[in-house]
Protein backbone atom coordinates (compact mmCIF):
# COMPACT_ATOMS: atom_id res chain seq x y z
CA UNK A 1 0.00 0.00 0.00
CA UNK A 2 1.20 3.94 -0.44
CA UNK A 3 0.44 6.97 -0.37
CA UNK A 4 -2.54 8.83 -2.47
CA UNK A 5 -1.56 12.46 -3.50
CA UNK A 6 -4.14 15.13 -5.03
CA UNK A 7 -4.18 19.09 -5.28
CA UNK A 8 -6.15 21.77 -6.28
CA UNK A 9 -9.63 19.87 -6.57
CA UNK A 10 -11.48 23.33 -5.70
CA UNK A 11 -14.48 22.43 -4.41
CA UNK A 12 -15.30 19.02 -6.17
CA UNK A 13 -16.39 16.46 -3.13
CA UNK A 14 -18.24 13.66 -5.00
CA UNK A 15 -14.81 13.53 -7.57
CA UNK A 16 -12.82 13.04 -4.75
CA UNK A 17 -14.64 11.02 -2.57
CA UNK A 18 -14.51 8.55 -6.29
CA UNK A 19 -10.98 8.99 -6.26
CA UNK A 20 -10.38 7.87 -2.08
CA UNK A 21 -12.72 5.21 -2.60
CA UNK A 22 -10.75 3.39 -5.52
CA UNK A 23 -7.48 2.95 -4.16
CA UNK A 24 -6.58 1.42 -0.77
CA UNK A 25 -3.81 3.53 1.00
CA UNK A 26 -2.01 4.22 4.08
CA UNK A 27 -1.77 7.86 3.53
CA UNK A 28 -4.29 10.32 1.90
CA UNK A 29 -1.99 13.42 1.24
CA UNK A 30 -3.87 16.67 -0.34
CA UNK A 31 -1.92 19.69 -1.73
CA UNK A 32 -4.26 22.37 -1.14
CA UNK A 33 -6.45 23.99 -2.84
CA UNK A 34 -9.35 21.85 -1.64
CA UNK A 35 -11.83 24.94 -1.18
CA UNK A 36 -14.36 23.23 0.80
CA UNK A 37 -14.82 22.34 4.95
CA UNK A 38 -11.69 20.69 6.06
CA UNK A 39 -14.14 18.72 8.46
CA UNK A 40 -15.90 17.49 6.04
CA UNK A 41 -15.81 13.83 4.63
CA UNK A 42 -13.47 12.90 2.74
CA UNK A 43 -10.86 15.78 4.13
CA UNK A 44 -11.24 15.24 7.84
CA UNK A 45 -9.20 11.69 6.52
CA UNK A 46 -6.78 13.68 4.75
CA UNK A 47 -3.69 15.08 5.72
CA UNK A 48 -4.24 18.76 4.06
CA UNK A 49 -2.18 21.90 3.39
CA UNK A 50 -3.73 25.30 3.01
CA UNK A 51 -3.38 26.86 -0.66
CA UNK A 52 -4.11 30.20 -1.94
CA UNK A 53 -7.81 29.75 -2.48
CA UNK A 54 -8.30 27.95 0.80
CA UNK A 55 -9.65 30.27 3.29
CA UNK A 56 -9.17 28.05 6.95
CA UNK A 57 -6.48 29.31 9.16
CA UNK A 58 -6.82 25.70 11.05
CA UNK A 59 -4.91 23.73 8.47
CA UNK A 60 -1.15 25.11 8.08
CA UNK A 61 0.71 25.94 4.75
CA UNK A 62 3.36 23.19 4.58
CA UNK A 63 3.05 19.45 6.73
CA UNK A 64 6.14 17.52 7.53
CA UNK A 65 4.97 13.52 7.12
CA UNK A 66 7.81 10.96 7.95
CA UNK A 67 6.61 7.38 5.82
CA UNK A 68 8.60 4.33 5.95
CA UNK A 69 11.96 5.72 4.73
CA UNK A 70 10.60 8.85 3.02
CA UNK A 71 10.38 12.00 4.48
CA UNK A 72 7.92 13.58 2.75
CA UNK A 73 7.57 17.84 2.46
CA UNK A 74 4.12 19.18 1.47
CA UNK A 75 2.94 22.06 0.14
CA UNK A 76 0.52 23.57 -1.96
CA UNK A 77 3.71 25.82 -3.82
CA UNK A 78 2.42 29.69 -4.28
CA UNK A 79 4.54 30.85 -1.02
CA UNK A 80 7.80 29.03 -2.83
CA UNK A 81 6.82 30.15 -6.21
CA UNK A 82 6.58 26.73 -8.22
CA UNK A 83 4.98 28.50 -11.23
CA UNK A 84 8.49 29.87 -12.08
CA UNK A 85 10.75 27.74 -10.48
CA UNK A 86 11.69 24.92 -7.92
CA UNK A 87 14.56 26.27 -6.08
CA UNK A 88 13.35 27.95 -3.46
CA UNK A 89 10.93 24.63 -2.40
CA UNK A 90 14.03 22.30 -3.16
CA UNK A 91 16.07 24.67 -0.30
CA UNK A 92 13.02 24.31 2.08
CA UNK A 93 13.09 20.26 1.64
CA UNK A 94 17.02 20.49 2.25
CA UNK A 95 15.90 22.39 5.67
CA UNK A 96 13.35 20.33 6.39
CA UNK A 97 15.46 16.70 5.72
CA UNK A 98 13.04 15.81 2.94
CA UNK A 99 13.61 13.21 0.47
CA UNK A 100 10.02 13.67 -1.02
CA UNK A 101 8.60 16.84 -1.79
CA UNK A 102 4.22 16.51 -2.96
CA UNK A 103 3.05 20.24 -3.92
CA UNK A 104 0.61 21.51 -5.96
CA UNK A 105 -0.79 24.80 -7.40
CA UNK A 106 0.66 24.52 -10.99
CA UNK A 107 -2.22 22.30 -12.01
CA UNK A 108 0.40 20.81 -13.95
CA UNK A 109 1.59 17.15 -13.42
CA UNK A 110 5.23 16.57 -12.65
CA UNK A 111 7.41 13.90 -11.14
CA UNK A 112 11.22 14.21 -11.28
CA UNK A 113 14.17 14.01 -8.87
CA UNK A 114 16.54 17.28 -8.45
CA UNK A 115 19.48 16.97 -6.89
CA UNK A 116 18.47 13.73 -4.71
CA UNK A 117 15.27 14.88 -4.00
CA UNK A 118 11.84 13.84 -5.77
CA UNK A 119 9.07 16.50 -6.61
CA UNK A 120 5.90 15.35 -7.00
CA UNK A 121 3.19 17.70 -8.30
CA UNK A 122 -0.03 15.26 -8.90
CA UNK A 123 -1.76 17.81 -11.23
CA UNK A 124 -4.99 19.12 -10.60
CA UNK A 125 -8.78 17.33 -10.26
CA UNK A 126 -10.38 20.03 -11.31
CA UNK A 127 -8.57 22.19 -13.63
CA UNK A 128 -5.71 20.37 -15.46
CA UNK A 129 -3.13 22.49 -17.55
CA UNK A 130 -0.52 20.68 -19.57
CA UNK A 131 -2.25 17.31 -19.52
CA UNK A 132 -5.64 16.94 -21.14
CA UNK A 133 -7.24 15.49 -18.17
CA UNK A 134 -7.49 15.55 -14.50
CA UNK A 135 -4.76 13.77 -12.82
CA UNK A 136 -3.67 12.66 -9.14
CA UNK A 137 -0.66 9.80 -8.23
CA UNK A 138 0.05 6.90 -5.64
CA UNK A 139 2.96 7.03 -4.26
CA UNK A 140 4.53 3.69 -3.39
CA UNK A 141 7.68 2.63 -1.36
CA UNK A 142 9.06 -0.62 -3.52
CA UNK A 143 12.66 -1.05 -2.49
CA UNK A 144 15.23 -0.11 0.29
CA UNK A 145 19.12 -0.71 0.67
CA UNK A 146 21.58 0.61 3.18
CA UNK A 147 21.48 3.54 1.59
CA UNK A 148 18.68 4.10 -1.08
CA UNK A 149 14.97 3.55 -1.20
CA UNK A 150 13.03 2.87 -4.41
CA UNK A 151 9.57 4.53 -4.62
CA UNK A 152 7.35 4.15 -7.71
CA UNK A 153 4.76 6.93 -9.06
CA UNK A 154 1.96 6.09 -10.67
CA UNK A 155 -0.44 8.96 -11.81
CA UNK A 156 -4.11 7.96 -12.68
CA UNK A 157 -6.88 10.15 -14.12
CA UNK A 158 -9.37 10.91 -12.74
CA UNK A 159 -11.45 7.80 -13.53
CA UNK A 160 -8.93 5.69 -12.02
CA UNK A 161 -7.04 5.52 -15.35
CA UNK A 162 -3.03 4.57 -15.11
CA UNK A 163 -1.45 7.49 -17.03
CA UNK A 164 1.84 5.59 -18.68
CA UNK A 165 3.47 8.55 -19.72
CA UNK A 166 3.51 10.19 -16.59
CA UNK A 167 5.68 9.01 -13.33
CA UNK A 168 8.04 6.05 -13.04
CA UNK A 169 10.25 4.49 -10.60
CA UNK A 170 13.21 6.42 -8.82
CA UNK A 171 16.20 6.05 -6.38
CA UNK A 172 16.47 8.01 -3.37
CA UNK A 173 18.86 8.60 -0.61
CA UNK A 174 17.28 7.76 2.72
Amino acid sequence: MGILVMSDSHGLVREVQQVTGRHAVEKILHCGDFCVDHLREPFSRMTLVRGNCDTTKDVPTEQQTKWRYLNILQTHGHLFGVKSSLLRLHYRAEEMGANVVVFGHSHVPTCGVVRDILFLNPGSLQLPRGFDVPTYVILEQTGVTKSTVQVTVSFFDHRGIPVQSLGGTYSLRR
